[in-house]
């Protein structure tokens, strides 16, 4: 098995850290105030973000690509400098489930819009990062149908094999998850409740990793 996991409200609550690297990076690179909840940020990559918001503030596309590079380059530094103090909090049941994921030799991996290195910093932070040897990020690609396509190829170069499946808590994620035939599993802990995720494609739809249902399809082998 292939299991796939965003990030986000899927492993974690939120990492404020880097919500504020964005309105960091948009100050010293732009010389714009701004932050990501000036839009609907939920299930981007993060260039895709960036690019939101400043086209919404009016910046030229000419000039938003300019500034792209040293933008991203701010946002891990922010990130690398403060993540020490970011109170990263868990989805209830996650450790436990990895746990019977890995017991069931699943091959881990993540999909995700932020950049790799921050993806990989939130993650340790969280104490999972351990879990994961691969993934498709935000630093890979700005679409994120493409992202679930560069972590099934990675997986598979690894030695992973078997059914893929995507956990994620949004839209997005769903229809990414189908992109690569994935069983499409729907963690409503975020913006996006049962009836919105199933709309998008989930086939299977949890509040969290506790209940036992979720449970049973790793120990009956259902993935």
């Amino acid at each position: 098995m292939i299991a796939l996991f965003d990030i986000d409200k899927t492993l974690i609550h939120r990492s404020e850290v880097h919500e504020k690297a964005f309105s960091y990076a948009f100050r010293e690179v732009y010389g714009v105030d701004a932050t990501v909840d000036l839009i609907d940020y939920h299930g981007k990559t993060d260039p895709a973000i960036a690019r939101e918001v400043l086209s919404l503030l009016g910046l030229k596309s000419e000039d938003i690509d300019d500034g792209m590079d040293d933008f991203l380059h701010e946002l891990v530094v922010y990130v690398g400098k403060n993540i020490q103090y970011d109170d990263i909090r868990l989805i209830d049941g996650v450790m436990g489930f990895l746990d019977a994921l890995r017991s069931a030799s699943a091959c881990m991996g993540i999909v995700t819009g932020n950049l790799e290195h921050i993806a990989f910093m939130k993650l340790e932070r969280a104490g999972i990062a351990g879990y994961f040897s691969f993934g498709g990020f935000g630093s890979d690609s700005p679409i994120r149908e493409e992202l679930t396509e560069i972590a099934v190829k990675r997986g598979v170069e690894m030695g992973a094999s078997g059914r893929i499946v995507l956990f994620g808590d949004t839209p997005y994620d769903m229809m990414a998850g189908a992109h690569v035939g994935a069983l499409k599993i729907g963690i409503a802990a975020g913006r996006y409740g049962e009836a919105e995720l199933r709309r998008a494609g989930a086939d299977h739809v949890f509040r969290d990793y506790r209940s036992p249902d979720i449970m049973d399809m790793v120990t009956s082998q259902q993935f």
